[in-house]
């Protein structure tokens, strides 16, 4: 298991920096306690912890959904629970590197560049894992059943994970593919759902720092059955309408020009363009529609009525019965519909 300081170490204390290097050691050991008595007072250690777990998310030997602290004036020792055998963590680990590595294998060969690298990766991520509901519920009354669900073995090997293993799974995989890639800690919403402790990732690409949410495009995913792209590369002012985290720990993402969206011309930012994507789209006889609409485009507050009833207006001029499913966004001003059979 190699472990490195990664991007989230840089935006930490001095202080801090020494408690994470005194946990990094000791989760190299794979130890299932360890002394931080050394480290100052003043430094939040769950904090620095989180921040070396996503730094890192080859750490899977223990259940980092229960960690105690145990502090006095003398005294800080951090105790892991949940700690899995040598054995059964030397099993996990050479599983996991053998799954690792067949879907590097398999996305550099499918991709020529960073951005349909990322997308491939972000499909792959969609397509295979489930989101572990039950764990959620679990998780959320501190009687975790599935701790593998938490970190990257559980997603990429069970297939099966909450928002922290679908993030570590990302991590993992971007920096595998030579990305500099961190997972961040903070709160957030999906759809009409109220906000919860939530994880997800930013990642550098050409010197420019966006936001990744795969978890909440995974769900998408299994709502309608097609990819979603509505937190892929967003900046800090997109995300920030359902996402909330600490700002000072986390690089400023200033750009949404990796945007699947953009990318795909597919970013609505007048009324013209609106209409003349809709035309295309019919006229192409396209079955799956996809735009998002910039906040400068005014819509009625029943948005996302409104723009399946323009694209059923236009559809119909060549076809005479037409039924859709769609989906509106109103954080990220996604629209997506599918016409069916």
């Amino acid at each position: 298991m190699v472990l490195r300081e990664g991007l989230g170490y840089t935006y930490l204390s001095d202080l801090e920096q020494q408690a994470y290097k005194i946990m990094q050691k000791a989760f190299f050991l794979m130890a299932t306690s360890f002394d931080c008595s050394q480290v100052a007072h003043s430094v939040d250690l769950m904090k620095v912890l989180q921040i070396v777990l996503s730094d890192n998310p080859s750490i899977i030997y223990f259940n980092k959904a229960h960690i105690q602290i145990e502090e006095s004036n003398f005294d800080k020792k951090i105790i892991l629970t949940g700690v899995n055998s040598t054995h059964q963590s030397e099993k996990m680990n050479v599983a996991l590197d053998t799954k690792v590595n067949k879907i590097i294998s398999s996305l550099k060969t499918k991709s020529s560049n960073e951005y349909t690298l990322l997308i491939n990766l972000y499909d792959s991520l969609q397509r295979n894992i489930r989101y572990d509901k039950e764990e959620l519920q679990a998780s959320s009354k501190e009687a975790s059943k599935s701790p593998a669900s938490h970190n990257a073995y559980g997603a990429l090997v069970n297939r099966l994970a909450v928002c922290d293993g679908f993030s570590s799974a990302f991590t993992l995989l971007a920096q595998k593919l030579g990305f500099e890639c961190m997972l961040v800690i903070g709160r957030s919403a999906y759809s009409s759902l109220a906000s919860v402790d939530h994880a997800w990732n930013i990642v550098k690409i050409q010197d420019r720092y966006y936001h990744m949410d795969i978890t909440w495009d995974t769900l998408k995913y299994n709502e309608f059955g097609e990819y979603s792209y509505d937190y892929f590369a967003l900046n800090d002012e997109e995300i920030s309408n359902d996402h909330n985290w600490d700002k000072r720990m986390t690089p400023t993402c200033l750009y949404n020009d990796f945007s699947y969206y953009v990318k795909s011309g597919l970013y609505i930012n007048n009324a013209d363009l609106l209409d003349a994507i809709i035309k295309t789209y019919v006229n192409k006889q396209a079955n799956i529609f996809r735009i998002k609409v910039s906040r400068s485009v005014s819509l009625p507050e029943n948005a996302g009525e409104y723009l399946a009833q323009k694209v059923i207006d236009e559809a119909i001029k060549f076809t005479e019965h037409v039924k859709i499913s769609y989906g509106w966004n109103k954080n990220t001003r996604c629209f997506f519909a599918k016409t069916m059979s």
